[in-house]
């Protein structure tokens, strides 16, 4: 944490990977079934935070599955995301890239709901929440290629406030073969933010280096085997405290830790 501590808790929902829109499961009655599940466990997640009193919302990209969204689907998208009683920071992953084919690129006014702090600036961007005594930064991803460093760029942690960083990539241990949007240790570690909010990996995943807490939340949508999809993360920051990381059920809204 910052050598000056924080004067107020923060409480906050972690979601990504939700890939609304998708057309992995085809067309017809089953592919509308499936697309109607995942938005079902969207607008979970936000029915989570508001009876949470969630402090905020991060969706670590890949809201969408691609950039072919219907006016439909993104009206329904921008209008749950519209619900939550609190701030929401979203960033774009590899799905819903903000590169030429962008979904958000020339939205016209009015599209996204006034809670919604997009994050769309390649090089990164902070965004101060003083009521929360919070500090968020964020980076777009444009091209998903391992020259893009989701993490590139982190400004130092401002004291008396909740350093968290949205990064959606795929952690790599030192010397593993070179992926895309890599993520390191040393990347998490040397940020010495209090919280890093990751997306792109569809389990829960503690990637934790030092000081810095770091989790892939996983996938909210029932779109996979694994039995840790259909989750969300809770982070609960305490001042002089340690976070307190919990995982909860979105189907079903209970916590398993």
């Amino acid at each position: 944490m910052s050598a000056k501590l924080p004067h107020r808790p923060l409480k906050i929902i972690h979601t990504s990977d939700v890939h609304l829109e998708t057309d992995t499961f085809g067309s017809g009655e089953r592919g509308i079934q499936l697309r109607d599940k995942v938005r079902t466990a969207f607008g979970r997640v936000v029915d989570i935070a508001n009876e949470r009193n969630a402090d905020m919302l991060l969706i670590v990209g890949d809201l969408f599955d691609s950039a072919r969204v219907t006016e439909e689907g993104l009206a329904f998208a921008m209008g749950t995301i519209a619900r939550a009683q609190m701030p929401v920071v979203m960033i774009p992953g590899n799905h819903d890239a903000h590169d030429e084919r962008s979904i958000y690129a020339g939205l016209a006014p009015g599209v996204l709901p006034e809670n919604l702090h997009l994050i769309l600036e390649p090089e990164g961007k902070t965004i101060d929440f003083p009521d929360l005594a919070a500090r968020v930064w964020g980076r777009a991803l444009v091209e998903h290629t391992p020259d893009y460093r989701p993490m590139s760029g982190v400004p130092d942690p401002a004291e008396g406030r909740w350093n968290i960083a949205l990064a959606h990539g795929f952690f790599m241990e030192e010397g593993e073969i070179e992926r895309s949007s890599p993520i390191t240790p040393a990347d998490i570690e040397r940020s010495h933010y209090d919280y890093v909010a990751l997306g792109h990996v569809h389990v829960l995943s503690d990637v934790s280096q030092g000081a810095t807490r770091a989790f892939y939340c996983g996938t909210p949508a029932p779109l996979y085997s694994s039995e840790n999809s259909g989750w969300v993360l809770w982070i609960n920051c305490i001042p002089g405290q340690p976070l307190l990381v919990e995982r909860l059920m979105v189907a079903q809204e209970r916590s398993i830790d």
